[in-house]
């Protein structure tokens, strides 16, 4: 089999003795199936490159050399500019007289030397650095995420909000509201969402908060077999769940401001988790009910769903560019368990 550059080859070989007998050059290419242009490329074929040399290696005039660009890294990481960014201490430079660049090509040489990402002296650390938490959920009670956060009552009174959720299904399994935040009070949480559940879950993520590490917390995990996870220090995003599930909470147009005392707290957030958990069609579950999710009843609202969908499609097919179709639930859920690309910092 003749391969398509060949199959060019011939085909311009044989235009060209048309042309020699007498064809017009178009009527030559249009018989053999090229356009006319190939023609006249074939003709005068391109002169050979010469020797090339790369853009970043080629001698400009106004190429800022090894020399300027070294004087220029030693004075930023001077003591005078080393806890600046590189824009405050272009201009400070620019303004004491010294003006080498542009800062556009300021930044450049910055980034050629690595340093365009924060500047700033970094916290040491004081250990071996705590490997990312990577979790995966295909079902409920394989991975349960649980946090507290305040709440405020009346004055300078404030409360504690336990909450223990799901991470597959999005249910929250277990909470409750204290004045304080004690190891004895997570450890009770803990127990009563697993015996309410019915279910002990494989992992229990959790941020680094002293109730979170504390030797009860570790013991009636290790007496429940209970795995514990927790987050990277200062890595907000490790408890992503919970940390949504207290926006959610806060964000309801019925949550008050503050709080009348301990049962006003205790029995509005009975009653918004009651709601949430049996009523709420979360984002992330396609809109189900957590509940619905949790209680394996995904199958049965699905093909309800779709049954109504069907329903109005056959009523209006004219409103549908396609036949709807009712979504089931993501098969996944998890904690970093997503292949993700690291946002880069400007200096």
């Amino acid at each position: 089999m003749v391969d398509a550059k060949a199959w060019k080859t011939i085909a311009l070989t044989f235009a060209g003795k048309l042309v020699t007998a007498g064809w017009s050059a178009v009527k030559a290419c249009a018989l053999v199936g090229v356009h006319r242009t190939s023609w006249y490329r074939h003709l005068t074929p391109p002169a050979p490159a010469g020797i090339t040399v790369p853009h970043l290696d080629r001698d400009y005039p106004n190429r800022i050399s090894t020399a300027e660009a070294d004087e220029f890294m030693a004075l930023l990481n001077s003591e005078e500019y080393a806890d600046l960014s590189v824009t405050q201490a272009y201009y400070r430079m620019l303004d004491a007289g010294y003006c080498p660049f542009s800062i556009a090509a300021a930044h450049r040489i910055v980034a050629r030397h690595g340093q365009n990402g924060d500047r700033r002296e970094q916290r040491p650390g004081n250990g071996p650095k705590r490997a990312k938490p990577v979790h995966a959920a295909t079902a409920p009670n394989q991975l349960w995420s649980w946090d507290i956060t305040m709440l405020h009552g009346p004055g300078k009174h404030t409360y504690k909000l336990y909450t223990i959720m799901d991470v597959f299904s999005r249910k929250v399994v277990g909470h409750r509201v204290e004045h304080t935040e004690t190891a004895a009070l997570a450890s009770a949480l803990i127990r009563d969402a697993v015996a309410g559940n019915k279910r002990t879950p494989a992992v229990l993520h959790a941020d680094n908060g002293a109730p979170m590490r504390a030797g009860t917390t570790l013991e009636l995990a290790r007496d429940l077999g209970i795995t514990l996870s927790y987050s990277r220090p200062r890595v907000s995003d490790d408890n992503p769940y919970s940390e949504s599930l207290f926006r959610t909470v806060k964000y309801d147009l019925d949550f008050p401001r503050r709080f009348q005392d301990l049962g006003h707290a205790r029995e509005h957030l009975a009653t918004f988790f009651t709601s949430y958990n049996t009523h709420h069609r979360h984002s992330g579950l396609n809109y189900y009910t957590p509940d619905t999710v949790h209680n394996g009843l995904v199958q049965q609202a699905t093909r309800h769903r779709q049954e109504t969908l069907d329903a109005c499609y056959a009523r209006n097919p004219h409103r549908y560019r396609r036949r709807p179709t009712a979504l089931g639930v993501p098969p996944v859920a998890g904690i970093n368990h997503k292949e993700t690309n690291p946002l880069s910092q400007t200096a």
